[in-house]
């Protein structure tokens, strides 16, 4: 209960944001709320408020986000960020090869490409490595993830900016070079363990734990490239998995609803690549045993 008090105040943040009025740089947590229900609260911000973001026109997101990174920072002053620690496979090898490919396509294709920081367009931020978008994290968080790397207090600096403010900052990170191993390490030790994490929260750890480790990996390669949000129509083949598909660890159902999420797609120019993408996961899902 404390815990949803606290992510409640820090909601209200992020929603005044919306109307453009100005907010406080910092959200005091209430006093009786204890550290470990603090870090609950921190680790539940981000979906929380992607249907804020999402319901906003894309240059109103532009402004949102950096609040949004704002209230996280706000409560890692309260209980900071801690590294993470290695640890067994989350999901199969198989799921695993496919994020990559899918961020990344291969190492050769890596070197030659994302080597240096990109804007992938949309509502992205800038992105570095396997897909790391630092657009959605906090200054202490890159800082963190990415403190084997010279140049990471430059990278902190794209914290809570997306959409087209990404592009000069792109521009002055031309020169930052972040080697595949580094990346690779970042993927597994940090950025996966987080996506996993925020997959079965989202999903509802019963249904997610009962499935097989391919159909779990899919289920995260989704959430890895379109968020952990069930609001919104954009979201309606989420909430099927969620409510229809994992109470009866159905991975045949599981795969019929990524493939239906292609719906939203048909017809633009991103068709091609995230069509394909769904197909791929879905295919892994329906595999699974």
């Amino acid at each position: 209960m404390i815990a949803r008090r606290v992510l409640a105040g820090l909601l209200v943040v992020a929603l005044t944001a919306c109307g453009q009025v100005p907010v406080a740089a910092s959200v005091p947590a209430p006093a009786d709320a204890p550290a470990a229900v603090v870090a609950e609260a921190r680790a539940e911000v981000a979906e929380a408020a992607g249907p804020v973001v999402e319901s906003a026109q894309e240059s109103t997101a532009g402004a949102v986000m950096p609040v949004v990174v704002a209230l996280q920072e706000a409560v890692q002053q309260v209980l900071p960020p801690t590294a993470s620690a290695p640890q067994v496979s989350l999901i199969s090898p198989a799921a695993v090869a496919l994020i990559v490919r899918w961020e990344v396509g291969s190492q050769g294709l890596y070197t030659r490409r994302y080597e240096a920081p990109i804007w992938p367009g949309g509502a992205s931020g800038v992105t570095w490595g396997i897909g790391y978008d630092g657009g959605h994290q906090t200054r202490q968080q890159i800082g963190l993830d990415w403190t084997a790397l010279a140049a990471a207090s430059r990278l902190q600096s794209t914290a809570g900016i997306i959409g087209p403010a990404a592009q000069p900052a792109v521009r002055d990170l031309r020169d930052v070079r972040v080697p595949f191993g580094l990346a690779s390490d970042v993927f597994g030790v940090a950025s996966l363990p987080r996506y996993h994490a925020s997959a079965r929260r989202a999903f509802g750890a019963d249904g997610f734990d009962a499935l097989p480790a391919d159909a779990r990996g899919a289920l995260v390669s989704v959430v890895y490239n379109r968020g952990a949000s069930m609001t919104g129509p954009a979201r309606t083949e989420m909430r099927a998995i969620r409510d229809v598909c994992l109470p009866g660890a159905d991975v045949h159902c599981v795969a019929g609803q990524i493939r239906q999420m292609c719906r939203l797609w048909r017809g633009t120019t991103l068709e091609a690549g995230l069509c394909g993408r769904r197909e791929d996961e879905a295919g892994l899902a329906e595999r699974a045993r």
